[in-house]
């Protein structure tokens, strides 16, 4: 039976490293990133062994002009549906501050789920008017502070979160602005179910306190990092669909329709149930995404917006106004992580373990589900490419980064940069046994400059009273 397991894994990992060596990702122009005349990797024109001298290793580096590139695509697509449509940026993909108000500089909103993510987005000044307030267990201290901000909407996700904000609300004499959460599903804790009748018992409930409550948007998000528009396009049909019921025995028009997020990157991709199954058994990394196997930006949006057209024509409802929230497509291919190779172990089966100083318990965790492209900061000619092991400092075997990602035969010292670091590494990050690594932006003038330092010991303590 042993041996039966080994061919086979064997004959998986050799089929992911041909796929591997056959990807179209090879190529750092995706993420406006190249190699100099010296064959090392730079960015804004600087060499990213530099700024890892600089501010030290592990090290996420977030380049400035690809941020505002990607950004702009998603600005520019929904400024062509008109009506008051709106980006709003996800906070739980990426809630680094220096990065939000880049994005809030453009004229993208906010979507926090988390009484901290409010207070940041009032920290960073961002109109009321921009910011949506999702999640579940939202605290009567956050819906006080939400309602009197008098932000666009706070979308309701339980029946009993109706007479909570209205109990609020009456205390601050101040009408709130609400919208709902839809499940299209009963295998998700989330949203109210449109089959088992909480959705529209909820609107019920509302109209019955219609002086207190404004509701203003119906919202759903049932998909991540899809590659095209299709779920998109299918589940904004339901939304409306229910829009229509309402309306019928309502009388209630909606203006917003958010579609949530769920777009995904050229660069990056999810791995199937299938492909996690395998890879967490036999350690193969999935088949590499194509970058050009992923709708335009551009196109995506606006397939969405007349999905909803023809579908409220259909129906005869007037056209809600489109809200998207792509978190993970505004910053994923913004930013990267630079780690070092700490030393590397040869086993006499032929296994290179490969350690480093970043991996999943740390700051790696979205690689655990998700592919990503690795490459050498410098390119040193002669080197075979290998499968490798590459893993972190904590001493257990879950840390790890990558399995048998197939790269040129690594040696202590080597600089390795992982792309796409933009979505989740940093809100998911942990300082297990060592402190959260510096994060740096360069600009297009080839200028950095800290958005985080990097947490030293003190960091670390900081809330233990025995240190007070």
């Amino acid at each position: 039976m042993r041996s039966i397991f080994n061919i086979l894994k064997t004959f998986m990992i050799n089929r992911s490293l041909k796929c591997q060596n056959a990807s179209n990702l090879y190529d750092l122009y995706y993420w406006g990133m190249s190699y100099d005349s010296n064959n090392k990797m730079s960015v804004a024109g600087l060499q990213v062994q530099d700024l890892l001298k600089q501010y030290g290793s592990p090290l996420l580096v977030v380049n400035k002009e690809r941020l505002v590139e990607d950004a702009l695509s998603v600005q520019n697509a929904i400024n062509r549906c008109g009506r008051s449509s709106k980006v709003t940026y996800s906070y739980k993909t990426n809630c680094i501050p220096g990065i939000l108000k880049e994005l809030h500089d453009l004229g993208i909103g906010a979507e926090v789920i988390s009484p901290y993510e409010l207070w940041l987005a009032e920290q960073l000044e961002v109109p009321s008017d921009n910011i949506i307030y999702n999640g579940v267990n939202k605290t009567e201290e956050s819906l006080f502070r939400a309602i009197d901000m008098d932000i666009l909407s706070i979308n309701i996700d339980s029946l009993s979160e109706v007479e909570t904000i209205v109990s609020v609300a009456k205390r601050l004499e101040k009408k709130a602005r609400v919208g709902m959460r839809l499940a299209f599903s009963q295998s998700t804790q989330f949203g109210l179910g449109i089959d088992t009748g909480e959705a529209m018992e909820a609107f019920f409930r509302i109209m019955k306190y219609r002086e207190w409550i404004e509701m203003v948007m119906l919202h759903f998000s049932v998909t991540s990092n899809s590659r095209d528009s299709s779920t998109h396009c299918h589940y904004a049909q339901k939304a409306l669909e229910f829009a229509k019921a309402v309306k019928d025995k309502i009388g209630l028009t909606i203006c917003y329709l958010d579609v949530g997020g769920g777009i995904g990157v050229p660069t990056s991709k999810n791995m199937s149930s299938l492909e996690y199954g395998l890879y967490r058994l036999f350690g193969c990394l999935p088949k590499p995404p194509d970058p050009n196997d992923f709708e335009n930006i551009g196109t995506f949006i606006s397939r969405i917006q007349s999905t909803v057209e023809s579908t409220c024509k259909r129906l005869h409802l007037d056209v809600p106004s489109l809200i998207v929230e792509p978190g993970r497509f505004v910053t994923s291919r913004g930013e990267f992580l630079l780690s070092t190779v700490q030393s590397v172990k040869k086993k006499t089966n032929g296994a290179r373990f490969v350690i480093t100083d970043a991996g999943r318990l740390s700051i790696t965790y979205p690689m655990d589900f998700e592919y990503h492209a690795i490459f050498t900061a410098q390119i040193k000619n002669g080197r075979q490419m290998v499968p490798q092991n590459l893993m972190g400092r904590i001493c257990t075997s879950a840390d790890w980064m990558a399995k048998n990602v197939l790269l040129p035969e690594l040696e202590e010292g080597d600089v390795l940069a992982t792309m796409d670091a933009g979505a989740y590494f940093s809100s998911y990050s942990s300082n297990f046994s060592f402190g959260r690594p510096a994060i740096v932006m360069v600009n297009s003038a080839g200028a950095a400059k800290v958005l985080r330092e990097a947490e030293n010991f003190e960091h670390l303590v900081a809330m233990d009273t025995l240190f007070k």
